[in-house]
Formats: C-alpha cells, structure tokens, sequence
C-alpha cells in the first residue's frame, strides 16, 4: 500500500510546542497566560496579543520551533513497521509556504535526525488546501493521514481514503478519524 503521511501533529508534536513558545512568550510580553480556551487554535484569539504581536512573533520562530519539534508516541515505532511490511511512505507535509528559509533541506534534515523511514518527501504549500490532494494523485497514494480539515476533504473528494490525526481543533467533522499511531496502524494492518 501507498501511504501519504503528513509531518505536524501526526508525526511531530507542532500543537505542544507552539502552544509552549506561546505560553512563554506571552511572560514576557503581558503575562496574561491563555485568555480564551475556547479558541479555534492557538494563533486565533487564544492569547490577547494584536494581530501584530502574533504574526510577528510567529514569523520571527517558526523556523526555530520546527528545527526542534519531537516525534508523537508511537509515530516512529509505527511508521517502521509500515515499511518493513513493505509499505510504500510518502511524507506529505505543508511546508512550502515562504514561511521557512530552505524547507525540504530542514524537513529532511529533521527526519533523518529523528531517523523517521519514508520513501519519497513532498512538500506543499500548506494554505493551498488542494496541493496535496493533487500530489496524492500524482503518486498514487492509496491512503493519507493528515491533521487537517481541508486537506482531509480534498483527498476525500478525489476517492483517496484518509484519515485524520485527532487534535482539539479537528474534532468537529465526520470524516473518520484515529487518536495515536496505533489504531492507524492497526487500520492498515486489518486491510481497511
């Protein structure tokens, strides 16, 4: 089987980490600590920094953030499994926005370094929700895990069976979901 995988919060921990830099940052800037738990997402609203504030300094350290993102429970231990099964591992991840100075080379390098198995290494333009979907196509990818929404349904949309890594922001959808490695793997393992 042919199997898409996004990077952050499937294999990375992106959401823990951000949502640390956050919470530090903000000590020194208001110490204010989360003001809305109920936001859709750690850069919309949780904090009671400007619109300015936040883009700032989230453009000023997600390269750093990333650089320094630890693998999931289970996603390396799983992910090894899939391929000495034979599986054939994609990474797909949304890293080809502008927002980081040589993507592939840092992606790469950080999977190597986290010694994560795959065969081939996409990246997209993480705000373009259609891009992965199409590289999906391209190289007939049977099945695509992917924290996201928009590109869950996009992949839906052109018959690639997917399914989503559950994070507190994507749980208001139906579209079939799994909670760790492990029932993703098992998934796989019983044939769909």
């Amino acid at each position: 089987m042919r199997i898409g995988i996004d990077i952050d919060n499937v294999i990375s921990n992106y959401n823990e980490e951000l949502l640390n830099e956050y919470i530090e940052h903000d000590k020194k800037l208001r110490n204010s600590g989360i003001v809305n738990k109920k936001a859709y997402y750690i850069r919309n609203g949780m904090f009671d920094w400007t619109e300015t504030e936040e883009e700032e300094f989230y453009k000023n350290n997600i390269e750093r953030i990333v650089k320094n993102l630890k693998v999931k429970d289970g996603a390396k231990e799983y992910i090894d499994k899939l391929k000495e099964e034979g599986h054939y591992i994609c990474i797909i991840t949304g890293r080809d926005n502008g927002e980081y100075e040589e993507p592939y080379n840092m992606t790469k390098e950080w999977l190597d370094n986290n010694f994560i198995k795959y065969d081939k290494l996409i990246l997209t333009d993480s705000y373009n929700k259609k891009e992965k979907a199409i590289k999906c196509l391209e190289n007939n990818i049977d099945i695509m895990i992917d924290d996201s929404i928009g590109n869950c349904k996009c992949c839906i949309e052109n018959n690639i069976k997917t399914f989503l890594m559950d994070t507190p922001y994507n749980r208001f959808t139906e579209i079939s979901r799994v909670n760790n490695w492990k029932e993703f793997y098992e998934i796989i393992k019983n044939k769909l």
